[in-house]
């Protein structure tokens, strides 16, 4: 992905190795589950995103790198407690830590991984009140996560699925690069417009996760695709599938009890237009992405944020 901007690969390169450094445990068992899931792939992008907003000012290695790692960290660590959360059995092509070993293992691992990233933070040499955005990402994702839970099996609105969606993925993103823009000193109206623009980046880039869980196939993603309709979930593409033929909201339900034919369901959410109108929201994000790109100071580095979000 970062072919054509070689400092940023160079980093991400050195990057992975500091991660691995601060991923050993005394605990055999957790320094081997902590470096294979956090170690086992994914596209990086959250450090990605911390590297290149420091790039924009005072970049520093000795800052940067503990602020990117602690966002990775504590991803990885939401990402366990999800997979508990959703009975998943694989992620990124491998058994989860709750399949492999057990629930009670999986969730010590997260909560290990959720204080690692707190003992990572301090590392930054941020002053207290500059890290507050991390403990705040915290607090909206856990509630965005436990707002979609209390909801399953329900058809929510389109204002609360995509607050939903902000508070569970575009906050991290936003995190990460405004903390990355406070390790290279940059100006807070800076940081701020960083921070929406991953907002908006999250946005877009759940609602692309929502259309592969139902266009795309296991084998392609490394992990079960169609999940969220099983644990009754309604994303985007079905909420607008419904908004546009009312009578689906029966089938919809009746997939939420284990009755229905999930597969006809997929069909008549692509066939009511719920594939074709989640992309044109989708877009949306992108292009409010694109205007917070033009309010940057233009470096360099800029351009990395224009590949990856026409990558969406």
């Amino acid at each position: 992905m970062w072919d054509n901007f070689p400092v940023i690969k160079d980093e991400l390169k050195a990057f992975e190795g500091y991660l691995e450094s601060k991923l050993s445990s005394r605990i055999g068992f957790l320094d081997k589950a902590t470096k294979n899931v956090v170690l086992s792939g994914g596209k990086r992008l959250r450090p990605a995103f911390t590297i290149i907003a420091a790039l924009h000012g005072d970049y520093s290695r000795e800052r940067v790198f503990p602020a990117a790692a602690a966002v990775e960290v504590l991803h990885t660590a939401t990402l366990i407690h999800d997979d508990i959360i959703d009975n998943a059995k694989t992620r990124r092509g491998q058994l989860t830590i709750s399949e492999k070993h057990n629930i009670n293992l999986a969730v010590y691992t997260g909560d290990y991984l959720l204080t690692k990233a707190l003992r990572l933070l301090l590392e930054t040499g941020l002053k207290p009140d500059k890290l507050e955005i991390l403990s705040r990402s915290i607090s909206l994702l856990c509630e965005s996560e436990i707002d979609q839970y209390v909801g399953k099996y329900q058809i929510a609105s389109l204002g609360r699925y995509l607050k939903r969606i902000i508070g569970k993925t575009g906050i991290l993103f936003s995190a990460a690069l405004m903390l990355g823009a406070r390790t290279a000193n940059l100006p807070d109206s800076v940081t701020r417009i960083f921070g929406r623009f991953g907002n908006c980046f999250g946005a877009a880039f759940q609602i692309r996760d929502d259309l592969l869980d139902i266009l795309s196939d296991q084998k392609t993603e490394g992990k079960p695709v169609l999940n969220d309709l099983r644990e009754g979930i309604a994303t985007l593409p079905v909420i607008l599938s419904v908004r546009n033929n009312k009578a689906l909201e029966a089938q919809v339900k009746e997939v939420f009890n284990g009755e229905g034919d999930i597969y006809e369901l997929v069909k008549n959410i692509i066939s009511s237009g719920g594939v074709k109108d989640a992309e044109k929201v989708k877009n949306k994000y992108i292009q409010k992405c694109k205007k917070y790109i033009e309010c940057l100071p233009r470096t360099a580095y800029t351009s990395a944020l224009e590949e990856v979000v026409n990558w969406l």
